[in-house]
């Protein structure tokens, strides 16, 4: 999905307190034990991610705004949902931005549906099979979220879920970015912004990936 310049391992949620930093076991110390499982264990996978790339096992400390801090020349991100977490990681050159983000394969909640999804998407939706559209209100939710975490590294921003227009195409498994509600070239940049899902073993898996070209002419 994600090609040879990433490197991604994944595992299931457990408490791994033992195995982190100390700096790690004390930024998680005050979280119920769901969360210090679901750090922890991300945490584990992105230090064996990393390792592929020939990095060396170091601290991986939220920053103060909790995006994930990565060592110098590496782009990467972290995702969990119930009983998954995934980390990949990048040292392309061409790599400006990555988003990753995996959800249960299930219906969007109908209330959630129009705080996620636009006016537009959801049209698009209803013109899609009934097979599909059980499970594309929840691929636009994971596909923002990787979209979100992907634009961060450039705005600093945070978007609320209707700023943001996807177009999804279906028969080669990518989205991309039809429109954002704000203005400006870093806005234009991350416009650019290109994504791909997969489905698999219940989970749907999303990625956003910005090519530092379109960073590069900001």
């Amino acid at each position: 999905m994600l090609g040879p310049s990433f490197a991604v391992a994944a595992d299931i949620p457990r408490l791994v307190n033992e195995e982190l930093f100390p700096d790690e076991r004390l930024y998680i110390a005050g979280a119920v034990e769901k969360r210090q499982a679901e750090f922890g264990t991300a945490r584990i996978c992105a230090r064996r991610a990393l390792a592929q790339l020939g990095v060396s096992p170091c601290s991986l400390v939220p920053h103060i705004d909790r995006s994930p801090s990565w060592p110098r020349g590496i782009v990467g991100s972290i995702a969990h949902t119930e009983g998954f977490c995934v980390a990949a990681v990048t040292n392309a050159t061409e790599v400006a931005g990555f988003g990753v983000d995996v959800e249960q394969d299930r219906p969007l909640a109908p209330e959630l549906e129009p705080l996620i999804c636009t006016n537009t998407e959801r049209l698009w939706i209803a013109r899609q099979s009934p097979e599909m559209q059980r499970s594309l209100g929840m691929m636009f939710f994971s596909a923002k979220e990787a979209f979100y975490k992907c634009q961060y590294a450039t705005t600093k921003a945070f978007l609320d879920f209707q700023e943001v227009e996807l177009n999804i195409n279906l028969g080669d498994r990518s989205f991309s970015v039809a429109h954002i509600g704000r203005g400006g070239p870093e806005w234009t940049s991350v416009g650019l912004i290109k994504g791909k899902f997969w489905h698999l073993s219940g989970l749907i898996f999303t990625a956003a990936i910005l090519a530092s070209e379109a960073v590069n002419c900001l």
